[in-house]
């Protein structure tokens, strides 16, 4: 059983558009490894996207976890780091026509997005911890439970919580 771990809230200095940005954690991640070790298998290998806000957690969850760099968040290219309210109209309605076809200016388009995801998750141990970000998670909810991608990327996934699958 894989356990699917989203980081914390991340300390943003507004609605900026953030998945390769790597920002700081608004809180420790101590208190949220304590209430994951309660629920979770200590002894599972751990594995992390090498941004920050996964990585300290991860680092909380097992002293040397595995960083992988294809569980990082979809790449937002020119995006990143923009607030919301200034990425064009045109394009963030381009985005909402096709979400799952969509190519992030000069960053992922998002069936690479989707297909390096799951290359690295077909790589992963059945029994482990993944602490990785709500895209990932929705990703390998699509490639390992057969959801739909419109389900999968609906899916809630708050910060510091996880799913078991």
């Amino acid at each position: 059983m894989r356990y699917w771990v989203r980081h914390d809230q991340p300390a943003l200095p507004g609605p900026i558009c953030y998945g390769w940005l790597d920002v700081p954690l608004a809180v420790a991640p101590d208190i949220t490894a304590q209430a994951l070790r309660s629920v979770i298998p200590s002894a599972l290998p751990v594995f992390s996207s090498p941004l920050q806000r996964c990585r300290l957690l991860a680092e909380h969850l097992q002293e040397q976890p595995t960083i992988l760099d294809d569980l990082r968040e979809v790449h937002f290219g020119d995006w990143e780091g923009e607030l919301w309210d200034d990425i064009p109209r045109d394009l963030l309605d381009a985005w909402a026509q096709t979400p799952y076809e969509f190519q992030f200016p000069n960053g992922e388009a998002v069936p690479q997005f989707l297909a390096r995801v799951g290359a690295v998750i077909d790589t992963l141990p059945e029994a482990c911890i993944v602490v990785t970000h709500a895209g990932v998670i929705r990703a390998a909810l699509h490639h390992r439970k057969g959801l739909a991608l419109q389900e999968a990327f609906a899916t809630p996934i708050p910060f510091g919580s996880y799913l078991k699958f």
